[in-house]
């Protein structure tokens, strides 16, 4: 559903932009291209309302990447003992994708500095991770809850442990940045931007997945409390420090083609 409204938005740019091209009226160029974010990889289209003025609209991919994580040894509710270190975790940022829709001020030179307000749009996952515990228990241990303080967890049938880091699903955006989508100067068919900025996600959550009772139920996390003989927390306090977020940054990139 989302998808779609995002390429619906994206095909009304594109349908006023063509109804007005002859006329030299409201968005009267085009342009389309690619960009690279914090977001992803995406697409986007843009045109100028004003020559002092541009709109974009565009959808980005999720990025993806393997790390490792080291949680020590726990408990079980069912008595064993399972050790976390050393588990490949999964990890995607923004799962599902993230639209976009901005609105360019230039203050000065046409094709150089702009202003942005926008907004990103999206599932409000800001980062979701995937854990493989296969190697970490015995598969009678799959789906047995356990927890420390108030992390509280348990793996799926299938021996993986999953989690999230929630944010707002739609996220204002303000920034600064450089160039155009579609140049307002005749015969210049390429433009490159750049955006750098800050999207309110209005604090992270972050939450666990417990499957023991035979569904999945969210755990609510707000200290990993995971805390080791000596007293230093194991996970370095990544959990706490997420919680605290209320602005992310934002870099991003782009590269278009002027379609007229």
């Amino acid at each position: 559903m989302k998808r779609t409204i995002i390429i619906s938005l994206l095909l009304v740019v594109f349908g006023a932009a063509s109804a007005n091209a002859q006329e030299k009226q409201l968005f009267n160029h085009l342009g389309a291209g690619v960009t690279l974010g914090v977001d992803g990889f995406g697409l986007q289209v843009g045109a100028p309302v004003t020559s002092f003025l541009q709109v974009r609209a565009g959808y980005a991919f999720p990025l993806s990447g393997k790390g490792e994580g080291s949680f020590g040894t726990h408990t079980m509710d069912n008595g064993h003992n399972v050790n976390l270190d050393e588990m490949p975790i999964y990890t995607t940022s923004y799962k599902g994708g993230l639209g976009n829709l901005f609105v360019d001020f230039f203050p000065g030179k046409a094709e150089v500095f702009h202003i942005t307000a926008g907004l990103f749009a999206g599932g409000g996952k800001f980062l979701s991770a995937k854990a493989d515990m296969r190697n970490s228990m015995a598969p009678e241990d799959y789906g047995v809850l356990m927890s420390k303080g108030e992390f509280k967890f348990s793996t799926d049938a299938d021996g993986y442990g999953y989690g999230d880091a929630l944010s707002w699903k739609v996220l204002p955006y303000l920034g600064i940045g450089t160039g155009r989508v579609a140049s307002v100067t005749e015969g210049k068919l390429f433009g490159f931007t750049f955006d750098a900025g800050v999207a309110f996600a209005g604090g992270l959550k972050v939450q666990t997945y417990d499957f023991s009772t035979g569904s999945k139920v969210a755990c609510p996390v707000t200290s990993a409390a995971t805390i080791d003989e000596s007293g230093k927390m194991q996970d370095g306090g990544f959990i706490d420090q997420l919680s605290r977020f209320s602005v992310l940054p934002v870099i991003k990139f782009g590269f278009f083609y002027k379609i007229f």
